[in-house]
């Protein structure tokens, strides 16, 4: 269970003594959460170059995810499918380091669609969130030469990993349903095909704005747009809200971070990130996520900009992309009422009567 579900525990029961255990258990599931994620991306990084430790988080994360979320179909089919994400992180950053960026809109455009499509049949499970951050970790931080030859034997790798764990969960679920139906009834009509295509095109926008305008860290923009348009169905009617707390959250945890770090010295801020990890377990609103994944992205900035250059670029990167993300909301908005409207009155010819 999540920290939702075991909150969710703790305030049904009455019972002091099931509160305490259920509170040690969430303690005990976050310690563990946090001391395999050291172990798992420590020892990959170790192994296959720092360079290589976005891969590593995106196969921690896809190795937490789909032992719990299947994709909707057969499961030998959902390998291959997996074969294809792995395959389009490491071709984004490849797209990322020699194309400009015109070209690299569309190739993000199209990579990040077919992702969505092949691994979010069910948005409200948060698969698509889990897959578009490792998309952008990945194609956003290319490398080259030796440190290329590494990540694709990593690919392969977490492939091999991630495939056993989703076939020993999922295996004979969706018996009836193969890769290729998943893919014939993708449509852009659909509330969901909307969502995926509003995303895609939202996050590889907000990249591209970040690269014209020369922004460091640039993915801090895509990652913004991103969370905001992440809510599908009844979720999505909470944008304003969503984006304020998005911006206060990395607000806060940005100042939190320059404030620790003024008593605590360089060298002990490493602790900053297992901590908030550790803290993480324990939370289960957006806005206390955010503030609290402040502290590893500051940490990794930190030695490149500098404790302040660092909160400064994290909350100017962010507004951009959650005011970017907004504006994609309301102009996809505006699509889908103009198309409504248009096929309103050749529908209303073909079916005068709805009760035939």
């Amino acid at each position: 269970m999540d920290a939702h579900g075991l909150w969710a525990k703790v305030k049904a029961t009455t019972e002091p003594r099931t509160k305490a255990r259920l509170i040690f258990a969430m303690s005990i599931r976050s310690i563990l959460l946090v001391s395999f994620a050291v172990v798992f991306i420590g020892g990959l990084s170790a192994v296959f170059g720092p360079d290589n430790s976005g891969l590593a988080v995106a196969g921690f994360c896809i190795l937490l995810g789909i032992k719990h979320v299947p994709y909707g179909y057969r499961a030998t089919d959902s390998v291959i499918a997996l074969a294809f994400v792995l395959a389009a992180m490491v071709c984004g950053g490849l797209a990322a380091q020699a194309w400009p960026p015109v070209p690299c809109l569309m190739v993000n455009f199209l990579l990040i669609t077919v992702i969505l499509i092949l691994v979010a049949d069910e948005p409200l499970m948060g698969n698509a969130g889990l897959y578009v951050f490792g998309y952008l970790f990945v194609s956003q931080t290319p490398v080259n030469g030796e440190a290329l030859a590494s990540r694709c034997v990593l690919a392969l790798l977490l492939w091999l990993a991630c495939s056993a764990v989703l076939l020993h969960k999922h295996h004979g679920k969706f018996q009836n349903v193969r890769l290729h139906d998943m893919l014939a009834a993708f449509s852009v009509s659909s509330a969901k095909g909307l969502w995926q295509i509003r995303l895609s095109a939202g996050v590889a926008m907000a990249l591209l704005i970040g690269e014209l305008a020369g922004l460091p860290r640039g993915v801090w923009v895509g990652y913004a747009c991103m969370s905001v348009l992440l809510p599908f169905g009844e979720a999505g009617t909470s944008l304003p809200m969503r984006a304020l707390q998005r911006i206060g959250g990395v607000v806060v945890g940005s100042l939190l971070y320059a404030g620790f770090s003024l008593v605590v010295p360089a060298g002990s801020r490493i602790l900053f990130g297992p901590i908030a990890g550790i803290c993480m377990g324990f939370s289960s609103k957006y806005m206390v996520n955010n503030a609290l994944n402040c502290f590893g992205a500051l940490l990794l900035a930190e030695s490149v900009y500098g404790v302040s250059g660092s909160v400064t670029l994290r909350i100017y990167d962010n507004m951009i992309g959650v005011l970017f993300a907004v504006c994609c909301t309301v102009l996809f908005s505006l699509l889908e009422r103009h198309a409504s409207s248009d096929e309103a009155p050749a529908t209303n010819r073909t079916k005068p009567s709805t009760n035939i």
